[in-house]
């Protein structure tokens, strides 16, 4: 049966075809909310996909436990086990482990290494690359249909906090916009200038201090890998000509903006705030742990609020920190298993960089910036998960099976 599936899919499309668009569809879907059926959809066919080749070949499963990603893994499906057998809420907690850490963490770049295992090298970036360009155009385009949307109701952009969800889909698809700076062609140039327009309206709209930082670390250093000097002196003399015209014209319209751009405060993240408060119920339990899970922290909070009137946030909220919020769902092994994860990924993608032919260098240090800053500086002042590794994950035991792939079938 499985075999006539694989054949089936051969015939219809190439398999290195299909193969190559699961991924793409994939990545450019990761963070797309309201579509959960049809991407339900689509990883069912991968897992299906697989299969078929898994059952082909067999040495891809025994190959896939060497990669140095899996035994992390691993290593976070363990502490997640644990941070559910000493949770104060057990339901809630393995309600949140079997759907972000086993499924989406751990199942889904499995499936998707085998799956992408079956390309070379070179598909393997270009589908990364396309499907970030993709996540881009998708999140992008659905986000400015909402400004729209508000605009007709006398809502003017910049003047909520409605549009903050979308910085993990503007900070993962940075670098495929990037590529078109680096492309020849005054096309790529142009298209490059239309799109950064865009992307800057977006990243505006954030209003999360945060999610700018971490997209300008990433601008940084991809400045400096590329040895790219130009773009940042256009982009500053543009920002400095353009912003003065800009809220000058605007000035009203624009203060929640400049109310976020001036700020030099926290916004009670420390002290007795978000990260304040999570440091307070870590050190309850700071090697056992509290138990896995964005609910179990807020019941937590919940329960701890008498106790501490100089908490500032009197509603539940969450930590607002990466490392705190692990090291309160699984004490220290909660917190080594996510840390390990994120340091084994930027291992792995800059010994690719270092080490990979030049078709596949830009991948892996795409990868490299984005988990690096979305965990490593964006972490640290606000709420990223463990689950938005999965695309790299999934890139990086690919590319490792992929490898292996061509030393089995030498002669």
């Amino acid at each position: 049966m499985i075999s006539e599936i694989k054949t089936i899919l051969s015939r219809v499309v190439g398999m290195n075809k299909w193969c190559s668009l699961l991924f793409i569809l994939f990545v450019g879907l990761f963070f797309v909310d309201g579509i959960t059926r049809y991407k339900h959809l689509f990883f069912y066919l991968t897992i299906i996909t697989s299969l078929s080749i898994a059952y082909k070949e067999r040495w891809v499963i025994k190959d896939i436990c060497k990669s140095s990603i899996f035994k992390f893994l691993v290593l976070l499906l363990i502490a997640g086990t644990y941070s559910c057998f000493i949770s104060i809420d057990s339901a809630m907690s393995i309600k949140y482990f079997s759907n972000t850490i086993i499924e989406k963490t751990i199942l889904t770049p499995i499936v998707y290494a085998v799956v992408i295992s079956q390309l070379n090298s070179k598909e393997i970036c270009r589908s990364l690359m396309i499907g970030l360009g993709i996540m881009f155009l998708v999140s992008g385009g659905k986000e400015l249909y909402a400004y729209y949307l508000e605009y007709r109701q006398g809502i003017y952009p910049f003047s909520n906090y409605n549009h903050r969800f979308i910085a993990e889909a503007l900070i993962f698809s940075l670098p495929a916009i990037l590529l078109l700076w680096k492309t020849p062609g005054s096309k790529a140039k142009i298209a490059f200038i239309f799109v950064g327009l865009i992307y800057s309206f977006l990243m505006l709209g954030l209003l999360q201090r945060g999610a700018w930082l971490a997209i300008f670390v990433l601008s940084l250093l991809w400045c400096v890998f590329n040895r790219e000097w130009k773009l940042p002196l256009i982009i500053t003399v543009i920002i400095a000509i353009s912003s003065v015209g800009f809220f000058a014209a605007f000035h009203d319209r624009l203060a929640v903006l400049a109310y976020k751009l001036e700020q030099t405060s926290s916004s009670h993240r420390f002290g007795n705030g978000t990260q304040g408060a999570a440091w307070d119920m870590v050190m309850q339990h700071p090697v056992k742990g509290t138990g896995i899970g964005d609910k179990v922290y807020l019941k937590a909070y919940a329960t701890n609020l008498p106790q501490h009137q100089e908490w500032f946030f009197r509603d539940p909220i969450g930590p607002h920190n990466f490392f705190l919020s692990n090291w309160f769902a699984g004490g220290l092994l909660g917190l080594f298993s996510v840390v390990s994860v994120v340091l084994a990924i930027l291992v792995t993608a800059w010994r690719g960089y270092r080490n990979a032919i030049p078709s596949s260098k830009y991948s892996y240090l795409t990868l490299f910036l984005i988990i690096f800053s979305d965990f490593l500086v964006r972490g640290w002042v606000e709420e990223t998960f463990i689950f938005q590794t999965a695309i790299a994950s999934a890139f990086l035991m690919g590319m490792f099976l992929s490898l292996r792939r061509l030393q089995h079938n030498q002669p």
